[in-house]
């Protein structure tokens, strides 16, 4: 547990499968109506050091004679790091938890969770496959997706939160006014969280210090992940980033137009490798076998998401068309590249 900006305390759940499990940034806004902002991991283990924290978080107030209670926990999104806990959390502090419409919606139960992973066929190229034997597949593996989950985050659903707000409005913390807006891309029902008057945004997955946030289908859109990033980087008087994960970022404004470049490069790397093969065209597979001649399985899944919602973007632009055969979807560059 570390004060990272004075009242602002953040708990860092850590992780023993780092590769697909990062470890979680959890802040509380500490004081007499203080917030907790997302839930982190839902496993007993983690949700019990987490309540000692909160409790040594109280013990340092009372030291001071300060108030402290925290009376509310919000998610910046439904993604299983960042909702897991919600229900333990609540047991264990008797907090409120506070979620956006689209949030409730997706975390309601295992159906509704599970349908936000369902593929389409349009966007996700490497994803859908034609055919019985995939449906036995794809539904397998929604089932070992679910027991995954349930395992390695602790997953629990809530199918009754205690107050649903609006994803664009205003809330007191601490008699202090801060801005919930929606910021979509990561996923589709992200919200960040800003107090304008001290500059400091509680922004989830969206701005990271030096990972790159996930893009990929089903829920994640770059060109709504684009804009949100240039929501923060006009964000009047902004001058900290508390990310989800990793370290705070200090330099707020560099970090979003970094970002915002790597976003147009990694477009123009695309377009440039379609445009190579004009003759006999891509596949999408084979486009990111070009971007990481070298990488493992793991780097090749990842890069996987990004690809096909760019793919989606360029043939929208009509910068590309595809030409579906037998086995494969191919790629090639439109007159107007």
């Amino acid at each position: 547990m570390e004060e990272v900006i004075p009242g602002i305390f953040l708990i860092k759940e850590k992780s023993n499968f780092e590769r697909i499990k990062p470890s979680e940034n959890i802040y509380v806004i500490a004081g007499s109506d203080g917030l907790i902002y997302d839930a982190g991991f839902g496993n007993k283990k983690v949700v019990k050091l987490f309540v000692k924290e909160i409790n040594n978080i109280k013990h340092k107030y009372k030291e001071n004679k300060e108030n402290f209670d925290i009376t509310r926990i919000l998610v910046s999104h439904g993604h299983p790091d960042h909702f897991a806990g919600l229900k333990k959390i609540k047991n264990a502090l008797g907090v409120k938890i506070v979620l956006t419409e689209k949030t409730a919606d997706i975390i309601k139960n295992k159906k509704s969770f599970m349908k936000s992973f369902n593929a389409d066929s349009y966007e996700d190229y490497l994803i859908i496959k034609k055919g019985f034997r995939y449906r036995i597949r794809s539904f397998l593996q929604k089932i070992l997706t679910h027991l995954f989950f349930k395992r390695i985050y602790g997953l629990s659903f809530i199918a009754n939160p205690d107050e649903i707000i609006k994803a664009n409005t205003e809330i007191s913390i601490n008699g202090e006014n801060w801005k919930v807006f929606p910021s979509p891309g990561h996923a589709v029902d992200h919200i960040s969280l800003y107090n304008e008057e001290k500059g400091i945004l509680l922004a989830g997955d969206n701005i990271l210090n030096s990972m790159t946030t996930w893009l990929g289908p089903p829920n994640c859109n770059v060109e709504d992940y684009i804009e949100s990033v240039e929501t923060i980087l006009n964000l009047p008087n902004l001058k900290i980033i508390l990310a989800a994960h990793g370290n705070i970022i200090n330099n707020p404004r560099e970090r979003c137009i970094e970002i915002l470049k790597h976003r147009e490069e990694r477009t123009r790397d695309l377009l440039d490798i379609i445009k190579a093969y004009s003759e006999k065209g891509i596949s999408p597979n084979d486009i990111i076998r070009e971007l990481h001649p070298n990488g493992k399985k793991m780097r090749f899944q990842l890069a996987r998401g990004w690809v096909c919602l760019t793919i989606k973007i360029l043939e929208k632009d009509n910068l590309i068309k595809r030409i579906e055969g037998k086995k494969e979807i191919k790629f090639y560059p439109t007159n107007k590249l």
